[in-house]
Order: structure tokens, then sequence, then C-alpha cells
């Protein structure tokens, strides 16, 4: 950022850049979208079937293409009411996407268009199935032709309409054409080198005018506008024109949040670069030559991390094991940066990378499935991931064999005194390899634990012979705060922040519980750095030098704390605040009065990142509108496209605080009010102008059901600004329904959801040797599928003894945790070790965290590895 440049060459990289950025649009990125419409071909005809709540329509069809846009539907009179209720469906009838559309916006008898945007699988069945919303309408049939392949049977009321389809017209959005894109990018390309040629011109008549300038000044000139730009447009589509939301409440925080965001991008972007004359700086530390291999080093632990993440979203064996080899990939390149240029181009590792990559494609070809196999392809990329992971790993095993030859060699000519760079191993990382060696002993069928072992027994010794071993505790900060910033984008960009069903975010994961995890571990890592920074300043320094200094961790700390307020979940909110008050107490315990400042400034950071953090999870991902959904995943069906930007089941500030008042503080802050649809309902009475059939309302059985207790809530009521809502009684039903094994006569376990009686029922059952099976039985029969308790689960698992171990090794990691940091007092993050094990401690209280694949425990095994050498005596 410092480096000087002119101010011609800086024009010519900006527009360069630009260039570059707008080709990436094209292709790979393929931003730039057509839509494209099909229909069958028919004659419409003259007949046609009315529809209303009980009398429904659906029609089959087949996708072409990955992203339906929107269904057009042709009806032809409008008797009562105003909308259309449409729901999207797969092949198996499972409810996909809903819709209602207001008829009063088209010409009736016409088109009806029905925005759905939804990601769809080429070549499978889906249905379109309309039915009433308090209204009565016709839909128009089309005769059949011979070449409508792509348009199945028509039923009504699950009845085949014979030798008809609905009249409609099916668009499908799809990138440019290739013809275009290339037209495109060659014209891009085209002003790009002419406005090249321009500057150079320019700048040849104008000498004087070409002065020097630094990389920082000329990425203001480029990034101020482009800031200004895209804040400026989203507050404006805030408000004055509403497009996310109606109420002044919403509209109020959001501005808010933007302009809170806004303030953080312009000061990253024109803040004057502190020189640390006090504090200190995690990246200028860093000898300059070593700064590539580390961001690569960090990169490939937070990819590592991320397929950990994908595999506890997984839901079958066969996604488990490609999560799990792409994370082992990734893992094994980070260890492959340790190596030394000498030690990688090696004549044996040349050798073997060309022997093993020639046998492994033939290897490839001889067993890979043909393609009339179920699920050939990702049994394939399997077979293809086994055979890099036996190709990295080749390597490495190598490396070792060498280190031990030659660790023999030096014992035999008594010169290991002389090679051991004067590190040894220390009691702590002694039980380390005992615990790893008694869960490969005592696996009980469970090879996970052997992976584990040899894994991370293989990054150790590599660490104990690095010669930068002295800096990875930085790396492993790094590479966990990448993971979180990569998540993060994800979750910007394909997370919905659902109001429904439950309303708890779970940012990569499909449950909230694995989330609070996730986030203990990231905030125990974010508190570290930013005490660390704080303590290296002076107590007499105020807040101003503190937020030049600090301005990154604080934002940092205040964007995850954020997130794991978002979750709503006790499991998180107690996990992180036991993790971050103990790394306060830790701190402040070497550097006395610094706790109050300290804690002000996370509780200052919080406040000030949560309405930012809160407005761009709720409006990113709905304008970009891909979103990503789990197997298991509650977010409300009608937002589940990406056309409702305003939709009123996305999340919103009321909504938010009643679910933290009474999930967190056990009060009620009264019902929710729910937008009030005007054209079905009374805005002064709430009750509805219709009924579900599109009659009128008064004297109808519904009004007089209205004030009595209806169980069969129909989901037009989610337009209803009166009683509750389909999504909140489906809460109201969640929370209420008490599973049978829980103790109601104990009030933790209540609070706990079972918790206890699950330890119970394990507890029994521990023995010296473990179990080969998971599972546990509970009182009323069921089996529990694990303990949700990491330390009861893994005596469960491998024995008491392995489980009595377990727990020498995390309360060694705490105790030696600290002892690293009152140690090493020149290392500023010398407290990660001890933040991400107490995290890693705290989270396995009330769940299972520990397994190979689990992001904790990777977080685990990476932080402890300092703790296990220590400097011999001299």
């Amino acid at each position: 950022m410092r480096k000087v440049i002119d101010k011609k060459t800086a024009c010519r990289a900006v527009v360069l850049l630009l260039a570059l950025i707008a080709v990436l649009s094209i292709f790979p990125f393929r931003i730039w979208t057509k839509v494209d419409s099909f229909s069958a071909g028919g004659q419409r005809l003259d007949e046609s079937e009315f529809v209303n709540t009980e009398y429904h329509v659906s029609q089959q069809f087949v996708t072409q293409y990955d992203r339906l846009s929107s269904i057009q539907i042709y009806v032809t009179d409008v008797e009562k009411g105003r909308y259309i209720s449409a729901t999207l469906m797969d092949k198996y009838y499972g409810e996909l996407f809903y819709a209602y559309v207001d008829t009063n916006k088209f010409e009736i008898p016409g088109y009806v268009t029905i925005p759905i945007e939804y990601d769809v699988e080429v070549g499978e069945v889906y249905y379109l199935l309309l039915s009433g919303c308090r209204s009565r309408y016709h839909v128009a049939y089309e005769s059949v032709e011979s070449d409508s392949a792509y348009v199945g049977g028509l039923f009504r009321d699950g009845v085949d309409v014979p030798a008809r389809h609905l009249a409609a017209i099916y668009n499908y959005r799809l990138p440019i054409s290739r013809t275009l894109s290339l037209e495109l990018i060659a014209g891009i390309v085209a002003v790009a080198l002419i406005m090249y040629a321009v500057i150079g011109l320019y700048f040849r008549k104008r000498p004087d005018r070409n002065t020097l300038v630094t990389v920082r000044q000329a990425l203001k000139v480029v990034a101020n506008p482009i800031i200004a730009i895209f804040f400026g447009t989203l507050m404006v589509m805030v408000f004055p024109l509403r497009i996310f939301d109606m109420r002044v409440l919403d509209i109020v925080f959001y501005e808010i949040g933007l302009i809170i965001s806004a303030g953080i991008a312009f000061y990253a972007v024109n803040h004057k670069t502190v020189r640390h004359k006090v504090g200190v700086s995690f990246w200028e530390g860093i000898d300059s030559g070593n700064k590539l291999r580390y961001i690569l080093m960090m990169l490939s632990m937070a990819i590592a991390i991320w397929y950990a993440c994908d595999y506890m979203n997984d839901l079958y064996d066969i996604y488990h094991t490609l999560s799990e080899r792409r994370m082992l990939i990734w893992l094994l390149i980070f260890m492959i940066f340790t190596l030394t240029y000498k030690e990688l181009l090696s004549i044996c590792n040349i050798l073997w990378l060309i022997g093993s990559v020639i046998y492994g494609v033939y290897y490839y070809h001889v067993n890979a499935l043909a393609d009339t196999e179920k699920e050939y392809d990702l049994h394939n990329l399997i077979l293809k991931y086994g055979i890099i992971i036996v190709i990295l790993g080749g390597i490495l095993a190598l490396n070792l064999i060498r280190l031990l030859v030659r660790f023999v060699m030096d014992v035999l000519s008594k010169d290991i005194q002389k090679k051991s760079a004067g590190y040894r191993l220390s009691p702590y990382g002694f039980v380390v390899l005992v615990f790893l060696a008694s869960i490969v002993v005592m696996r009980n069928t469970r090879w996970w634990g052997v992976a584990l072992a040899v894994t991370f027994t293989c990054l150790y010794i590599r660490v104990s012979v690095w010669k930068n071993r002295e800096d990875f505790i930085k790396i492993v900060s790094g590479g966990l705060m990448m993971n979180f910033a990569i998540s993060l984008v994800f979750s910007l960009l394909h997370r919905y922040f659902a109001g429904y069903v439950s309303g708890r975010f779970g940012f990569l994961f499909h449950t909230v519980t694995v989330t609070a995890e996730y986030f203990t571990f990231m905030g125990a890592v974010a508190a570290v750095l930013l005490t660390a920074k704080i303590v290296a300043l002076p107590n007499h320094v105020g807040i101003k030098q503190v937020i030049k200094t600090a301005w990154k961790e604080i934002v940092l700390f205040g964007w995850i704390a954020s997130y794991a307020i978002f979750t709503v979940s006790r499991t998180a909110y107690l996990a992180m605040g036991v993790c971050v008050l103990l790394v306060l107490i830790v701190t402040s315990a070497r550097y006395k009065k610094q706790f109050f400042r300290m804690l002000l400034v996370m509780v200052v950071s919080v406040i000030v990142c949560f309405p930012g953090a809160f407005t761009l999870q709720r409006i990113i991902p709905a304008m970009v509108a891909r979103p990503v959904l789990y197997a298991i995943d509650d977010t409300d069906e009608f937002i589940r496209g990406g056309a409702a930007w305003g939709s009123p089941n996305f999340m919103c500030v009321e909504r938010f605080a009643g679910l933290f008042a009474g999930k967190i503080l056990g009060v009620s802050v009264g019902d929710y009010d729910y937008p009030i649809d005007i054209y079905n309902y009374d805005p002064q009475t709430g009750d509805p102008y219709l009924d579900y059939y599109g009659n009128d309302y008064e004297g109808s059985d519904e009004q007089q059901q209205k004030y009595g207790f209806v169980t069969d809530y129909d989901r037009d009521e989610l337009l209803a600004g009166i009683g509750i809502t389909r999504a909140e009684l489906g809460i109201l039903m969640l929370t209420e329904e008490v599973n049978e094994y829980v103790d109601s006569s104990n009030i933790v376990d209540v609070l706990s959801n079972g918790r206890i009686t699950i330890f119970r029922s394990y507890l029994k059952e521990l023995n010296l040797t473990g179990h080969d099976e998971m599972g546990a039985e509970l009182p009323n029969g069921e089996i529990a599928v694990h303990a949700h308790n990491t330390y009861i689960q893994v005596a469960y698992d491998h024995g008491v003894i392995v489980g009595a171990l377990f727990i020498l090794f995390i309360i060694g990691g705490i105790v030696c945790g600290v002892t690293y940091y009152k140690r090493e007092k020149k290392e500023p993050l010398a407290l990660m070790p001890f933040a991400v094990v107490l995290g890693f401690a705290v989270a396995g209280i009330s769940e299972w965290v520990f397994m190979f694949s689990n992001p904790m425990t990777l977080a685990l095994m990476f932080a402890i590895a300092p703790l296990l050498f220590q400097k011999k005596a001299k």
C-alpha cells in the first residue's frame, strides 16, 4: 500500500483492474443473464376450470434449465377476491416454494406472472399447484401437442385431466449466450486498450502531471466512489423506495446500519496507516519473504475448516466421505507448505510425484464406475480425492522417513544435541501423544480416530522441525479468521435471514447448535486478537488511539459477536461469553487495570457493528437471490425463491426482538404485529373482507370460529395481521412439544431439552473398553444417537480410561495455555491456544464436538501445537 508509483502507472492499473472485473463478471462468474421462455405449444381452448381454496389444479412439468425465473398462467376470469396461491413442488410432492400473486396488477383475461426465481435440477419433474387465496378464479387449458415433452399431466384435485395441460409459459433465467459474452469481452478489452493508450499519450504530452503517488492514494480514488454508490443506492432502496420493508422501525434501523457500514468502509480505505510507535502489529512483525507462504497456509487451513463445516451439514455417508477427503487434502497442502524448497524438490519427491500421478491416472480409469451406475459421479469423486490424498501424503511420508533416518543417524553419531535446535517434547505433548495413541488402539471400528491421530502427529512433527515455528500461532489465528471471512462472504451472498419458521440464524449450518460451537472458538480467537491490541497500548492512551490501532480487530470481534447473537441460542451466548470473560481475566492478570477498558471496547464494538451486520445480512442475500438451503432447513417457503425482496417473512427488528426476549430473557414483549395486507384485511379490525372461498366474511363459518380454538390454520393466514400466523403456530407447537424422555420434574432437564436424561443413559453404559456402535437407550425406549456431551461420548466410544485421558488432555491444554501465555511475553497472540481449548471445553459440555471432521476439533488440534514443545534448559 505504501509503494510509490507514478500517476500514469496508477491510472493504467485501475483501467486494467476494472476491465478484469468486468470480464470476470461475464465469465466465469456469469452474472449477466437473460430470460428464455418455453411453452408447450398447444392451442388455448375455451374451456377452463375454476380454482378456489377447496378445488386445486396442478400441472406436471420437466425443467429444461437450472433456474426457473417465473411461470405465466392464463387466467380467464377472477370471480371473487384478487389473489392466486401458487406452490412449486418436487416430484415427491414436497413443497418447495409458495407465492401469492395479486391479479389486479395484470389485465384479465390474460397471462398472470408468478415470480419464482428458484434453482431447480435440470431434467427433473416438478409440479405447479394452483389454489385460491380468499378467491375464486378460472384458468385456461391448452390442447396437448405431440412435441410437448417438457409438460406432463394435468390434475384437478389429484384426478388426471386427459389430453389437456395448463395454458402456461415457463420462463428460465440463463447466462447470456457464448456469442454475446465473447462480443462483450472483446468490447471491454478494446475499450481498456484504447484507454490504456490514451493515458499514455496524455502523460507523454503532460509529463509535469505524471507525479508520484502511493498505491493507497490510487486505491482511494477508485474505492471511495464505489463505496458511495453502493451504500447510497442501498439507502435509497430502503427509503424512500421502501423496497425491503414498509415499517418505520425497520427503515430507520436499516438506514442506521448502512450508515455505520459505510463509515467502516470509508475508514478502511481512507485512514492513515499507524506506524505503531506504541502498540503491536501482527502482520508487520512477519518477515516479508514469508508473507506469501503464510497467506497460502492460512488459506489452506481456512478451506480445510470450510469442508469440515460442510461435513456437519451432510446427512448421508457418501457426502460425509466427500467432505472429509476434501478437508484432508487441504490439511496435507497446509503441511506441505512447511517444507523448504530443497525438501519439496528432492529427487525422491519428484520421482514419487511422477510415478504416483501416472499410476493414479491408470488406477482411476480402471476403478471408476460407469455412468450407468447409481451415484457414479459421487463415487468417482471419492476415488479421485483418495488418489490425490495418497499422492500428497506420499510426499509428506517420504519427508518423515528422511527425518527419521536423520534422527537415528544423529543419535548414533551422538550429535542429537546439536541437531535438536533447543526444543523437546513437553509433558503436555507427551499426554497428547498418549491420548492420540489410545483412540487408535481403542478405536472400536472407528477409523476417523486413526485418521485424526496420523494427520496431526505428522503435523506436529513438521512443526517441531520447521524453522519458522515461532510464527505458527500467527498462522493458526490468521487461518481461523480467514475462514470466518470466507464464511461471512458466503453467508452474505447465499444465506437468507429468515424470520420463519424458527427465526434463529444458522450462518453456515443447518442447526444453530453447530453454529454456536463455531462462534465459540471464533469469538474466543477474535477476543484474543482484540485484547492483544488493547493491552499493547499504554494505560493513558485514549479511545481515539485505541480505534486507530485496533479498528480491524474491533470490527472483527463486533461482527462475530453479532452473528452469534443472531442464533438466539443460549448455548452460543453462554459458551462464547464464558470464553471471552476468561480471556479478559487471564489477560488482566498480566496487564493490571485493563479489564474494564477491554470490556468496554468489546461492548461498544458489538453495539456499533450489530446494526450493520443485521442490515446487510437481511438485504444482500435477498438481492443476490441465490439462497443455499440445506436438507434440514426451516426457512419459510415463501422466501425460498428470489423474487420477494420486501417479504415480511424475512427477519425484521420487531420479530428478532420478540425472539430474543422470549428465548433468552424469558419475557414477552407482546404479540408480533404482522404486516396487514390491506387488500385482504380490514386494517382497523384485522378481519378479512372475504372468507376462504372468496365469499363475504360477514356471517361466514370462519367469522364464527375466529375466537374459538382452530388447529387447522390455512397458510393464507400468512397474509394476516391478526391472531397468529402459520409460521408462528409452528414455532408454538415446536416449543410446547417436549420430548417424551424429558424428566419434567427436573427443571434443568426441561431447559436443556432432555440433556440430563441423555447423560444418565450414557453414563449407565460406560465400561473400560468402549462400544462399537453409538447410541444409548433412553427411559422411554428411544435411542439417543449421541450423548450431547463430548466427555461422556469419548468415554462411551473408547472406554473410561480413554475418557479420563481425554479430560486430562483438555484440562492440561487449558493449564498449559495459561502457562504458555505467561512464559511467551514477546508473542502478542500467546493466549490463543488457551482461548481455543477453553472454547472447546465449554462447548463440549452440551454437545459432541470431538471428531476428525468437526471444525472445533480442527481448531483445537491446530491451536495446541505450540504447547507440545518447550525449549531445553541451557
